[in-house]
């Protein structure tokens, strides 16, 4: 069964073809049907043309490295060079709705005619489940891209028919190999296909994410050995020291029965048990069932996600109700303990990142810039968009004299491309960090909170609402620390609604 392979060409239009047909055989090889063939193959080929157009000096002669690498239900492709990047940026007449409806090589050729940036990451990201460009600095730079196979996800018509017998919740345990088929069913028959993180309707994907252990599962069993009820743990990324507590679920037609009391007090009992640093949830703000269960276990209220997830969030043959774009509480639990942090706060929200500190037990303290210190020679960021949620994730990882620039290009990218929102992360003790903030906040970016041991040993968040307007009085905040964390965002956020 093909693993991987990895594929060395030169700076040339002449070696994209040859690639692309072999990515083609590949994708065939994996499962994918011709449709995701299409989306990927132009997505390879519309970043190699893009890159050897614009990102290496003329005449010279370098290497581009892609990667084509088989995962859990699809295929991720890397391309990486030490191409410049130009930004080159065009209008676009056609809108991208229309642009990716049909996504063969002959209606896009037809969009780009000879341009061949036209298209460049405003359409890739559509055709795509995942995509992220990371800026290495001075070590050149790479493209991820991933697509999952659909026939891999779990289809209405193989959930099995309901059983006329009397059935009762029985047990909680760690789920066995015939389980995974029903954790998946279970959100299908919960959620239709609108939950946030489409992971779960892909069986591979659990299994492989368990085998790896960056998801700590546990279910309930009924007595007929049916599967009623799911948590898990789960790494937001690969090496993350804090794990996310979430996926929680039950059947509907258990309820009553104590499935989700037990199933939190087991993954918070092995999140006790695990090495990471501290646990985090994503309480949603609609209601606050979520946010009531974290204060009981001991979490305290970091940031504010506005419009973290879109508003189709809903339940299976349930109107939903939701009228914008869904709102999380990021909530943080503290597994080890420090006392004191020394931190490169903005002035402007010193306090408040001092009171949020305070609820996790830390002492905040500000620290003073050295002025002689040597700073980056280029920035080195990593910029992800998630296709499921619209939203895009930049993380800096240091900061240089280019930071604002490149930063602002992203925001206009993004946000011609229908980003609804960029979620920026910042590490509040680069020195650098305190200049980048107040220039950001010119441009519209406004602060989201703090977000301990997330890329960072001490994230800064910071979030641009791409031309949204939300009503924050229908943000829920069950804690006075989130309800005033709300309003201390509303006040920022020149979008708002008026009340």
């Amino acid at each position: 069964m093909y693993k991987t392979s990895k594929v060395i060409i030169k700076n040339d239009f002449d070696s994209i073809e040859p690639l692309v047909e072999y990515l083609n055989s590949i994708g065939s090889i994996v499962g994918l049907n011709k449709k995701e063939i299409q989306k990927i193959s132009y997505a390879l080929e519309e970043s190699l043309q893009n890159s050897i157009s614009f990102d290496f000096e003329s005449g010279s002669e370098e290497d581009i490295e892609v990667q084509i690498t088989h995962i859990a239900s699809g295929l991720k492709v890397t391309i990486s060079d030490n191409g410049i990047p130009k930004n080159p940026f065009k209008k676009i007449n056609q809108s991208l709705d229309d642009m990716v409806k049909d996504v063969s090589f002959e209606s896009l050729a037809k969009s780009d005619g000879d341009d061949i940036s036209a298209l460049s990451d405003f359409v890739i990201h559509r055709l795509l489940d995942k995509y992220s460009y990371i800026n290495k600095g001075k070590d050149g730079r790479s493209i991820e891209m991933t697509i999952y196979a659909s026939n891999k996800r779990i289809q209405e018509e193989s959930e099995p028919e309901l059983t006329t017998k009397e059935d009762k919740f029985s047990l909680i345990r760690v789920p066995k190999s015939g389980d995974i088929t029903g954790i998946s069913r279970l959100f299908y028959k919960t959620y239709g296909y609108s939950y946030p993180n489409d992971m779960v309707y892909y069986p591979d994907r659990l299994i492989n994410k368990i085998e790896d252990n960056s998801l700590i599962p546990m279910v309930a069993i009924s007595e007929q050995e049916r599967v009623i009820g799911h948590i898990a743990l789960m790494q937001p990324y690969e090496g993350a020291k804090i794990s996310e507590w979430g996926m929680a679920i039950s059947d509907p037609l258990f309820r009553g029965q104590g499935i989700m009391s037990s199933l939190i007090s087991k993954i918070m009992h092995k999140a006790g048990e695990s090495s990471y640093h501290g646990i985090f949830s994503h309480s949603v703000t609609n209601h606050e069932f979520t946010q009531k269960i974290c204060v009981k276990y001991g979490f305290s209220d970091v940031a504010l996600l506005v419009g973290y997830a879109g508003s189709d969030v809903s339940f299976k043959n349930i109107t939903n109700n939701l009228t914008q774009r869904e709102s999380t509480i990021i909530s943080y639990n503290a597994l080890k303990k420090e006392s004191t942090v020394e931190l490169f706060m903005p002035k402007k929200h010193e306090e408040m990142i001092k009171k949020i500190y305070n609820g996790i037990g830390i002492k905040a303290i500000q620290k003073s810039p050295n002025k002689g210190s040597k700073i980056a020679v280029k920035t080195e960021l990593t910029d992800t968009i998630i296709s499921a949620l619209n939203i895009a994730e930049i993380v800096i990882k240091s900061i240089a004299s280019d930071a604002l620039e490149l930063l602002k290009y992203l925001t206009k990218k993004f946000s011609i491309a229908k980003i609804d929102i960029i979620y920026l992360c910042i590490d509040l003790e680069d020195e650098n960090s305190q200049d980048l903030v107040e220039k950001l906040e010119e441009i519209g970016y406004i602060f989201g909170g703090i977000f301990p041991h997330y890329h960072h040993e001490n994230t800064l968040v910071f979030q641009f609402i791409n031309n949204i307007k939300f009503d924050y009085s229908l943000i829920r905040c069950h804690t006075p620390l989130a309800q005033e964390l709300r309003d201390y965002i509303h006040s920022q956020d020149s979008n708002q609604i008026d009340e």
